[in-house]
Order: structure tokens, then C-alpha cells, then sequence
């Protein structure tokens, strides 16, 4: 089975040639990030396999006991990526680093978007909703990706008075269960 490149063989490039834009170099671009969330109480009892090398913007398999495999294997047991967050990131941490750009390119007149993959219970909902009501999450400590982007969004509104803006917002959420 051959893997989509960016998944099996893509080699991120410098951190110093990716602008604030989430441009590389000067080009338009798309990253491919990876937020490993917690194990649930339901799951706790189990051992996590894949563990998140930020270092390296990669995951990699692991033994139940938590040791990396005697062999990786590229597109099988370890992938790389443009950045990664382990458990204990923030979903703050991923909307500096991932989607900060995107929403200041959106606000100079560009298209954006911000996309969340994942299985089932994988944490896109919290990623990008954050918890609890719109106004627990319009709170400094409970909003996801879209409070913090709407939030800058018309920061930036009611700091350029020399612009109209038109903000046109779609949200999609799409579940395939079988």
C-alpha cells in the first residue's frame, strides 16, 4: 500500500523557511500537523503505542512498555510531518504554531482554511471547539481553534478602521459512521 507523501516520505523543510503565513518560502502551503491528545479514563488502563517526537515533527510505534521499535519503518511504524504536539500541548500551542498564520493571511485578503482529520474520539471536536458552551469557550481557557481565530479575526477588525471587511465564515462537519 503506498501512503499519501506527506505521510510516508515528506521531509519538512526548515523551520526557518516557513513564514508567519504558514508559506514556504514565499509560496503558498500546506502543513500537515498532529495533535496526540491524552489516553481517556476508559483507556488509561491500556498502554499508549505511539509516541510523539516533537523534536523530530514525527511519531513513532512503541512497545506496550513504551520502547521504541528496533526498526523503523517509514510510512509504517513512523511518520514524519511538518509539526507535531505531544499529550500535554495546548490547543492554544497548536493555534500559535498552525493556525495563527492562517488566520492573519485571511484578514490581509487571502483564502484559509483550517481542516481536522481524525478517527472517532481522536479530539478534533475539543481541538476545535474547545469545551463546554460558546461562552465557556469565548473564556481564556476553554475555547478551541474557531474562538481563537474568530477572536483575532475581529481584533484585527476593530484595529484597522481604514477597511471594511465582509467576513464570510463556513463551518462543516461531516461523520461517515457506518
Amino acid at each position: 500500500q503506498t501512503l499519501p507523501p506527506r505521510m510516508a516520505d515528506h521531509q519538512a523543510p526548515p523551520v526557518s523557511s516557513i513564514n508567519s503565513n504558514n508559506s514556504i518560502n514565499g509560496e503558498e502551503g500546506i502543513q500537515v500537523a498532529i495533535r496526540m491528545r491524552p489516553l481517556n479514563d476508559r483507556e488509561g488502563e491500556h498502554r499508549r503505542v505511539w509516541k510523539v517526537l516533537p523534536k523530530y515533527a514525527s511519531i513513532t510505534q512503541t512497545s506496550t512498555d513504551g520502547q521504541p521499535l528496533p526498526e523503523k519503518i517509514m510510512g509504517r511504524t513512523f511518520f514524519k510531518y511538518d509539526k507535531t504536539f505531544p499529550e500535554q500541548s495546548t490547543t492554544k500551542d497548536v493555534y500559535d504554531s498552525v493556525a495563527k498564520g492562517i488566520v492573519s493571511s485571511v484578514v490581509s485578503g487571502l483564502n484559509g482554511t483550517i481542516f481536522a482529520y481524525g478517527q472517532t474520539s481522536s479530539g478534533k471536536t475539543f481541538t476545535m471547539q474547545g469545551s463546554g458552551t460558546i461562552a465557556e469557550g469565548s473564556a481564556e481557557s476553554g475555547g478551541g481553534v474557531v474562538h481563537m481565530a474568530a477572536n483575532d479575526i475581529f481584533q484585527h477588525i476593530k484595529q484597522a478602521t481604514d477597511r471594511i471587511f465582509l467576513v464570510r465564515v463556513a463551518f462543516l462537519e461531516i461523520y461517515n459512521e457506518v
